[in-house]
């Protein structure tokens, strides 16, 4: 006859089983991604990076214009614009887009992550700038294709080249010393950014034919991509 086991001590051993086989498979289930919806694939989330202390730009006579503070994946920044300081804020939302808001009101702009940059849009999603950064240069275009673009190009001695469609130069970032100068054309200083991690990003501040606003996001997202 065979040697049973008393009733007594296999129910609890039964019990032990089963939860350790639910725990197992919570963990599993847990770990295991979920199946994107077939009906659309969200855009790819800004990737985060360390917060670091505001980049703190100034003019030439040192009175300050932007500060840009990356936290994580969030953006503040904070200008002057016609005398009247403003506070924007890029927050990252569940779709992958950071939006941001001006005065702490309504979603004013929103930017999508792309291959190889970003795209900013108004709010109603109208394109206002397509940016594609490549190691030796970054695009700043008003259209899809990247036609007829603003370009800020890299150069050697530690100098950006800032370019208008049609190659029109409009000046160059210079980096030396532990900061960046941003000149016009005629060599004028015209800005400077008192960091020790050189940017040909601030050559946005030359490109006055985009709206002040627009200006201060394109440049605080290409800075958060490290560039």
């Amino acid at each position: 006859m065979r040697n049973l086991v008393p009733i007594a001590l296999l129910i609890p051993l039964l019990a032990s089983c089963g939860g350790r086989d639910e725990a197992a498979e919570a963990a599993l289930e847990a770990k295991s991604p979920r199946p994107a919806a077939a009906s659309s694939s969200p855009a790819p989330a800004p990737a985060p990076v360390a917060s670091s202390a505001p980049v703190i730009v100034r003019a030439a006579d040192g009175a300050e214009v932007m500060s840009v503070r990356i936290d994580g994946v969030a953006i503040g920044i904070s200008m002057t614009e016609a005398g009247q300081k403003r506070e924007l804020r890029g927050d990252p939302r569940d779709s992958g887009k950071r939006k941001y808001t001006i005065d702490g009101g309504a979603v004013t702009y929103e930017v999508k992550s792309s291959e190889g940059g970003f795209k900013l849009r108004t709010a109603d999603g109208k394109l206002r700038w397509k940016v594609k950064i490549a190691p030796e240069k970054i695009k700043i275009s008003d259209n899809e294709e990247n036609d007829n673009p603003f370009e800020l190009k890299v150069r050697d001695g530690d100098r950006t080249k800032v370019v208008a469609p049609g190659d029109r130069e409009l000046g160059n970032v210079r980096f030396a010393a532990a900061k960046s100068e941003v000149e016009n054309a005629a060599g004028i200083t015209r800005f400077r950014v008192d960091d020790p991690t050189p940017s040909g990003a601030f050559g946005v501040l030359l490109l006055d034919s985009i709206p002040a606003t627009e200006r201060a996001i394109l440049l605080a997202e290409i800075l958060s991509r490290g560039r």
